[in-house]
């Protein structure tokens, strides 16, 4: 309870800009799970889009937001990082109002803007919080917002529930104008906090600092290993959503409201535990530890599906979800607090927004690839490839060790006091 009094409260926040911020990323993931699950249904219901061509747009907004992030990122480093987001976000509401007059074909253009604009608003807001937050408190207030993020996303996602039990035209438009409301209010809140609120003096001073504005993400080696390693480990995010769907309705004989207590506990579990936790992260070393942890209860959530399998019913097969549900908690609440502590540690000051969207290329390309990959598991009924995914997240998990080791100073070559012949 005392996790969950820290997460919904602001008083750990300090500052006006930091508050700001999380009040900002609250209304805009309660807007955002308001229409979650009802967008699909009013493109393909009252758009005209066929499921068909719904699945073929997601997938071409998708390509665009991977290279959305890096764009924007770039952007908010050579440009004012509010006025940026703030940009981004009012685009979103923009095209979210647009939903409720466009034809179809119109809405499949807006659907790659909204997915575009999300995930370059997603890069923005980290590299703001870089250089807004001081870099020891960095993880532990990414874990207050990511908390306080989910709350809100339950809530929308419970008004979401509503719009889609009334089940008309006018339900929806009204949930989008409401939701483009949201995106307005949450900009204007970034946006302020860049006008009125003075910036730190490491924000003046990062424009001086040797190569700011020319660091190059793809030559920096380490930084491209952790972000694939990140794509890896973030295939995790799909294993409630995605997976265990798929894997109960086709391999197992249990009750799917067994599902959405998966879906509960996840959601739950992330909010109570992920600020305890992001307190014990406190450097690299720290944050290695905890991923190698993370990646190995990933393991565990892969190899109790074909577990569940196995049992097809019961107690045993009920508390392989349970089990699925609490390991992929525990290891996203460790690895997604170790990944923020490495993005920080590894980026440049001055190149915050371009690693940052390059970073979440790894998320992206995983949304890419899961539900192909888990539909293929659930279509098979392989076991082999449930077990071999668990042997990738201890292989990447292991492998951050030494990608994020710091690496030694080098020497400076020595300068002679003698004086010229």
């Amino acid at each position: 309870m005392k996790s969950l009094r820290d997460a919904l409260s602001l008083d750990e926040l300090r500052g006006k800009k930091e508050r700001f911020f999380a009040v900002s990323m609250s209304i805009l993931y309660l807007g955002t799970g308001l229409s979650y699950s009802s967008l699909a249904i009013y493109l393909i219901r009252y758009a005209g889009l066929s499921p068909s061509v719904y699945g073929a747009g997601m997938s071409v907004a998708a390509v665009v937001g991977i290279a959305a992030g890096p764009l924007a990122g770039w952007l908010a480093d050579r440009r004012d990082g509010h006025a940026v987001y703030a940009a981004l976000v009012w685009l979103m509401g923009i095209a979210t109002l647009s939903f409720t007059v466009a034809p179809g074909w119109v809405a499949l253009v807006l659907l790659s803007v909204l997915v575009a604009c999300g995930r370059g608003s997603a890069a923005v807001i980290g590299a703001l919080i870089g250089r807004a937050v001081d870099a020891e408190r960095r993880v532990p207030y990414r874990a207050v917002l990511k908390s306080l993020s989910n709350v809100a996303m339950v809530v929308g996602l419970s008004l979401g529930a509503l719009v889609l039990g009334f089940g008309s035209v006018v339900a929806f438009r009204v949930s989008f104008a409401v939701e483009a409301m949201t995106f307005v209010v949450a900009g204007m809140l970034v946006r302020t906090a860049g006008k009125r609120l003075a910036p730190k003096r490491a924000d003046a001073a990062r424009a001086d600092e040797p190569g700011a504005g020319r660091a190059n993400v793809l030559r920096d080696r380490r930084f491209v290993l952790l972000t694939i390693a990140n794509g890896v480990l973030t295939l995790s995010e799909s294993m409630i959503t995605i997976a265990l769907p798929l894997w109960v309705l086709g391999r197992m004989h249990v009750p799917l409201w067994l599902v959405s207590v998966a879906l509960v506990v996840q959601t739950g579990g992330i909010v109570v535990c992920q600020i305890p936790v992001s307190r014990r992260v406190t450097d690299v070393p720290t944050a290695a530890r905890a991923a190698r942890l993370g990646a190995l209860l990933l393991a565990a959530a892969a190899v109790l599906f074909p577990v569940g399998a196995r049992a097809d019913r019961g107690a045993i097969a009920v508390a392989a979800i349970v089990g699925i549900a609490l390991a992929v908690v525990g290891g996203e609440v460790l690895y997604g607090t170790a990944s923020w502590c490495f993005l920080y540690d590894l980026a440049p000051e001055s190149a915050l927004g371009r690693y940052q969207g390059f970073y979440n290329m790894g998320f992206d390309l995983s949304m890419i690839v899961a539900p192909s990959l888990f539909g293929w598991f659930a279509s098979t009924g392989t076991q082999i490839g449930w077990f071999s995914l668990a042997a990738v997240f201890l292989v990447t998990g292991l492998a951050l060790t030494p990608l994020t080791r710091r690496r030694p100073p080098r020497a400076q070559p020595e300068h002679s006091t003698r004086p010229p012949a």
